[in-house]
């Protein structure tokens, strides 16, 4: 049976049986994945297996795939504990979002450049690698914060701005919930992508927060109220 082989992110993992594993893996061409790791538990490498870490895995191509051979390329565990509590974020959003088999290579980059980022990082915001975050994978997976504004898409950066969800950011007028007012500067900044600039991320963030949990229905998500 031919063998695929891809590199890829350990997202999820839950035990099989008392010797085995099944793990969700995030790979560079076919997206998130299951496959079984057979006796992954009593091999002295099994433990290369963990979060955080790109490893290089062959398989075989079936309804489940078996684990045949396994090998880290990069372990990015150095990073401090704050930011780690981002990635096993990132992890459930990935989990619960994205379906099995779907190929999406921009979110396999996304997730590998967050965890250079992060451990690379001279900078203690990790609101701003959070938002990042959130923004592209939303956008990735069709439930972007909407970038649409009034006259005729000028952005005024003297000026305040809401968020209404369903249709985008208008000028401040009164009754609006303050949780999503932002200043016209901090919105070009949004949209130019230059995260480590804006002022007041916590706005932007409170604004994917809500577009996550309206699109997760029940399926909450854990980690999300130990970064807060």
């Amino acid at each position: 049976m031919k063998n695929i082989l891809v590199n890829s992110f350990i997202i999820h993992s839950r035990h099989f049986s008392e010797t085995s594993m099944i793990y969700d893996v995030l790979t560079d061409s076919n997206g998130l994945i299951s496959i079984i790791a057979k006796g992954i538990k009593k091999k002295k490498d099994g433990y290369s297996m963990q979060p955080f870490k790109e490893v290089q895995l062959s398989f075989t191509k079936a309804k489940l795939p078996l684990l045949t051979k396994h090998e880290v390329l990069t372990s990015y565990t150095e990073i401090s504990k704050k930011y780690m509590l981002a990635g096993l974020y990132f992890n459930e959003l990935i989990y619960k979002f994205i379906p099995k088999n779907e190929p999406l290579p921009f979110l396999f980059q996304l997730y590998k450049d967050q965890l250079i980022f992060m451990t690379n990082s001279n900078s203690h915001n990790l609101y701003m690698y959070l938002l990042r975050f959130e923004y592209l994978f939303l956008k990735e997976i069709g439930y972007e914060i909407n970038l649409a504004y009034q006259n005729n898409y000028i952005i005024n950066n003297k000026t305040k701005y809401y968020y209404r969800f369903g249709e985008g950011f208008k000028e401040l007028d009164s009754g609006t919930d303050p949780r999503t007012i932002v200043s016209g500067e901090d919105l070009e900044k949004l949209i130019s992508k230059n995260f480590e600039e804006i002022v007041d991320i916590n706005k932007f963030r409170f604004i994917s927060k809500e577009i996550i949990k309206e699109n997760l229905g029940d399926k909450n998500i854990k980690s999300y109220e130990m970064l807060d």
